[in-house]
């Protein structure tokens, strides 16, 4: 052994090659923080200095090669300066530089996932072997960021502008087989045969077999692009990552900028130019705000798997659309399902439903096992399969009085041990546990459509469930790749709740004779990925009108728009969402949503013009109510902490993730100045008002960051 440090070791092999092995001590994955690159830099001066060396394997002896950076460091870095930033990424560019310079070949050995900076460091890397289900990418603009360690000179280089545009612009995790064709992986094996085959490049390498200077001369020279080509690959790309990203999301679009522009230059001035954007993405809106939700959803995932041993048996209740997706997404995580319903014909749908996803998933990942995770799958139309099952979902339809019978049938022939849960997104779990023998086995797992692309699940606690079917449950959503945030029983739990209250905004300015196209272009400036009109399209006029006479019910006092409203209006037409075809919008070919005037005239009712709202006020009009109702539920336990409340808005309605979530977003904006904003409109009844607490936290210049201390 040559070294043995807290992130890595080295260690010498035969005939002058020497091994590094990324090995984080301190923590289960491999990142590259600021103390392992330092630790990097003292292991490529001990190797470098060596007389014999022939050549260098790096692997990794965790299951991962390396997520990244530690991304935990990057709050510290939005406090420094600029000159302090240049430095620290120029100290970590300027090892992988040493890397890539040492007078012998260099090969990564890549297992699992090398993502960010940890593909940064295959990259400076002559030659790269990674096993068959690793992937590799640069997903830094998820975090509102571009690669800062050499990512967007060297990919370029290696695979192309255009392929390398794709890759960065769009964040997204690229499956090995695919990366090799496109040249940025040299060979593609199996795990079992991955470091014999890494070593045996690596000695054809040593004695001349591969030329590997020819390979760095490449990465370090000018793009060979005319002037006319990367105009094109500009002006093909840009309007589909400006679509994408948004005008909130800056990353993407400046990466882009920034790879066309350093195509003319060197790896050196190209490299500065990536350091100089890296540090102004730095400074931006978008990327504080990405950052600190990641590392919250980060700590919720890690949380929800150390609760309890994940269920491997699996039961559903009920074989629709939501009852579909829940079993196919348990078998693709390869948990076993039986999944059951009233008619062999709603089975068979099912399965052509489960069928298609998979085949959908196999379109963009591949190398999916099809049959392997149908096999998964029991279907019955009996309760007997559900005898050995560890936890059974019941998914039917929102009939408390069917709930409730399904319930207390497939209770009766369960396992003792075994968690019952219901997939309801409103109904109040007391009223559902009725029923049944043993309460303490009950909670609320409720998943958010559609399953396969929303992560976020509410678990749902009563007063009377036990901390092992929470921790069970906990488990279970995250064994389905979910991030799981505990809330507490009540009409609508966290997630609807807070919405409805921005859609009761929105309901009350349709009243007031405002145009719902109009605000849905102006919602969408501010940064939903749709306006409240085509959303309420995507739930389901009816569904949303059912839910919004229960909040009444439960929330008389504030959750109640007088009078008909445009849901009551447009379900009296049968104009129910995107499911009929006709909602606020019409819908004549798939997703695509028509602007529909005769909807606008039916809910201006005798005006001959809609009533005209500035941008702000409808702004305000949306957001307060979202916003006071979120505290509202903070403060009565719904839910835990501000940023379990931030992840659950982000990640189950897909608010702005630039904005943070309400908590962050009140903190941005400072509670002085919300709470008198909210003044402004106090005519309009107790949705507009914030609690005492909250006007409380105001006067004494508290936020959310202090919350547990205040609270």
């Amino acid at each position: 052994m040559l070294m043995q440090g807290d992130y890595l070791r080295v260690q010498q092999l035969d005939q002058g090659i020497v091994e590094l092995i990324l090995d984080n001590t301190r923590r289960p994955v491999n990142m590259l923080s600021q103390a392992a690159v330092r630790e990097l830099g003292d292991a490529l001066t001990l190797i470098a200095a060596r007389p014999e060396l022939t050549g260098l394997l790096i692997s990794s002896d965790h299951e991962h090669f390396c997520v990244g950076a530690d991304i935990s460091e990057f709050l510290q870095f939005f406090l420094q300066s600029d000159r302090e930033l240049v430095a620290l990424t120029e100290m970590a560019k300027s090892w992988l530089d040493r890397l890539e310079a040492l007078p012998v070949p260099t090969v990564v050995a890549i297992n699992g996932n090398a993502l960010g900076a940890g593909f940064e460091l295959c990259l400076a890397c002559d030659f790269r072997v990674a096993a068959r289900n690793s992937r590799v990418g640069q997903p830094e603009v998820r975090l509102g960021l571009i690669p800062g360690w050499g990512g967007t000179v060297r990919l370029p280089r290696l695979i192309g502008l255009d392929h390398a545009v794709s890759w960065i612009c769009e964040g997204r995790y690229q499956d090995a087989h695919l990366a090799m064709e496109q040249g940025a992986l040299d060979s593609v094996v199996s795990l079992d045969h991955l470091r014999l085959s890494a070593l045996d490049l690596l000695r054809r390498a040593a004695v001349g077999e591969f030329d590997f200077q020819q390979r760095r001369a490449r990465k370090r020279a000018p793009l060979l692009l005319s002037k006319l080509a990367v105009t094109l690959v500009s002006e093909s790309t840009r309007p589909v990552i400006a679509r994408r990203a948004g005008a909130c999301y800056p990353a993407p679009t400046q990466a882009l900028d920034l790879m066309c522009e350093q195509a003319r230059f060197g790896a050196q001035q190209a490299a500065e130019a990536e350091t100089r954007m890296f540090v102004e993405l730095l400074r931006s809106h978008a990327a504080p705000a990405l950052v600190t939700l990641f590392l919250k959803e980060q700590r919720a995932r890690r949380l929800a798997r150390t609760q309890a041993p994940a269920p491997t048996r699996v039961g559903i209740l009920g074989a629709g659309i939501m009852g579909s997706a829940i079993a196919g997404q348990a078998a693709y995580k390869g948990l076993s399902v039986a999944i059951k319903d009233r008619s062999p014909e709603a089975l068979d749908r099912s399965m052509q439903r489960i069928s298609d996803t998979v085949d959908q998933r196999a379109k963009r990942r591949g190398g999916l096992n099809k049959p392997e995770i149908l096999e998964h799958i029991r279907a019955t139309l009996g309760y007997q399969e559900f005898a050995d099952v560890d936890l059974t979902i019941e998914a039917v339809i929102e009939d408390p009085g069917l709930k409730t019978r399904v319930l207390t049938e497939v209770e009766a022939v369960m396992s003792p041990s075994a968690v019952l849960a219901t997939n309801t997104s409103a109904i109040p779990l007391g009223f559902l546990a009725r029923g049944l023998k043993h309460p303490e086995r009950f909670c609320g797992i409720h998943f958010f459509n559609p399953v396969g692309r929303m992560t976020l699940v509410e678990v749902v606690r009563t007063q009377l469930n036990s901390d092992d079917t929470l921790a069970k449950a906990l488990a279970f959503a995250a064994a389905l790749g979910k991030t799981p945030v505990v809330v507490r029983d009540c009409p609508g739990f966290f997630v609807n709740r807070s919405l409805y209250s921005y859609l009761l905004g929105f309901l009350m300015l349709l009243n007031e004779g405002a145009d719902p196209f109009h605000i849905d272009r102006i919602m969408e400036r501010y940064g939903w990925p749709m306006g409240p009109a085509r959303l309420l399209d995507q739930i389901g006029l009816d569904s949303a009108r059912n839910t919004s006479r229960m909040l009444a019910a439960a929330y008389p006092e504030r959750m109640v728009v007088p009078g008909e409203t445009a849901l009551d209006m447009l379900c009296q037409q049968r104009r129910l969402g995107q499911k009929a075809g006709l909602g606020f919008y019409r819908y004549p070919a798939c997703d695509d949503a028509v602007e529909d005037e005769s909807v606008a005239r039916l809910l201006r009712g005798k005006r001959e013009r809609p009533v005209e709202f500035s941008e702000q006020t409808v702004i305000d009009r949306l957001m307060i109510p979202l916003l006071i109702e979120s505290v509202r539920a903070l403060e009565e336990g719904v839910i835990g902490s501000p940023a379990e409340a931030d992840l659950a808005l982000v990640l189950g309605i897909r608010y702005p993730a630039f904005r943070g979530g309400p908590c962050y977003t009140l903190d941005r904006y400072d509670l002085g100045r919300f709470v008198a904003s909210c003044a402004t409109y106090r005519e309009l009844g107790p949705l507009y008002q914030p609690s005492l607490k909250l006007r409380e936290m105001a006067a004494a210049g508290e936020n959310f960051i202090r919350w547990r201390e205040v609270s």
